[in-house]
């Protein structure tokens, strides 16, 4: 139900390098999201179903369009063809990097005073824009406004950037030494995972790579999960909510099970409790009517307002920070009646065709 695509890393990339700031809080960027303005003058956000969205939706389904299937062809051709030992030489010699990592902490050294450090700060820059695999057609726009903030290093220049440059160059670091294999294609598709580090609270997965390099990449207030670990505790909640099969046939998945058991043998509860999720209130604490149907008549109509808006020629202009906070937004999102065998929403909700 709010499963989103984050927004691909190298358009992230491109539009930092241009001045749009990127951030990097833990919650992922999406795309679609367009600006009007409300008669009482009032401005939203609507999130409509961009293309990543909507192929994110139909992989969902299991249904794969021709071209799509061409397209992932073509791309692990392409990085099967790719001869990751001598790119990793030749990133070496561009940054001129002449430590030599005896274990991945150390490459994750070399790699961030390469990136991080003061020196060849447009070299850094030139490098992450060819290693990223940005068009060579906008760089000179990136340049002249690079030049006209006086050249800072490029953490400061364009974070999120440098982070992506920061996961190329350990990844360079460490094929030229074999700490990870070069005569494994699919190491390259596993490492493109980390530039969404920024975006996430905890990553889960069943690839050892993963399991060995995401740590290096993620602060305190981020966890690394172990996909089998996670599979086992979705296994035991679907146990336990089975057991309440009947509240969920009358009032959805997603009202029943909207916290997980009050039991931390559960791993889904103890990192529930580590990012402070919001805790399921005590039944002397819930009041049936904290939402009344007038609030609820607001809200729709609110939505509806802004829809209707979106309809009309934009009037006037926006300035950024009316965009960066707006008054309202609105997020589409297609919701399933069922996944599996658990209806999610409440009896009375119906598909619609």
């Amino acid at each position: 139900m709010r499963a989103a695509p984050n927004v691909l890393h190298a358009t992230l990339c491109l539009n930092e390098l241009l001045g749009r700031r990127i951030e990097m809080r833990r919650v992922p960027v999406i795309a679609g999201g367009r600006a009007v303005r409300k008669p009482d003058g009032e401005v939203g956000v609507i999130f409509e179903h961009a293309p990543e969205a909507q192929a994110f939706a139909r992989w969902q389904r299991g249904e794969f369009g021709e071209v799509e299937r061409l397209f992932a062809r073509q791309w692990r051709d392409q990085i099967s063809a790719s001869d990751h030992g001598a790119t990793a030489k030749l990133a070496r010699r561009t940054l001129t990097i002449r430590d030599v990592p005896k274990n991945l902490d150390d490459a994750i050294a070399i790699a961030r005073d390469v990136v991080f450090g003061s020196g060849q700060r447009f070299l850094t820059l030139r490098t992450a824009y060819a290693l990223l695999g940005l068009p060579a057609v906008a760089f000179d726009q990136v340049q002249q406004r690079w030049k006209l903030l006086g050249g800072p290093p490029l953490v400061q220049f364009a974070p999120y950037t440098a982070h992506c440059l920061l996961v190329d160059v350990f990844f360079h670091v460490c094929i030229d030494k074999k700490l990870i294999s070069p005569d494994r294609p699919t190491n390259r598709i596993d490492i493109a995972y980390l530039y969404y580090l920024p975006f996430v609270m905890m990553f889960a997965s069943n690839d050892k790579l993963h399991a060995r390099i995401a740590p290096l990449f993620m602060g305190e207030e981020q966890a690394f999960i172990w996909g089998g670990d996670l599979k086992t505790d979705l296994g035991r909640l679907d146990a336990h909510f089975s057991a309440s099969a009947a509240d969920v046939e009358k009032e959805g998945l997603f009202r029943v099970a909207g916290y997980p058991p009050d039991d931390e043998t559960f791993l889904t509860t103890r990192l529930w409790r580590r990012f402070g999720m919001p805790t399921r209130p005590a039944p002397e604490e819930r009041d049936p009517d904290a939402l009344p149907k007038p609030t609820v008549e607001k809200l729709l109509a609110m939505v509806d307002q802004m829809k209707e808006a979106a309809k009309q020629t934009p009037r006037g202009r926006f300035a950024q920070s009316e965009i960066d906070d707006p008054n309202h937004m609105v997020i589409e999102r297609h919701v399933p009646l069922w996944r599996g065998k658990w209806r999610l929403l409440p009896a009375g909700v119906e598909a619609k065709q």
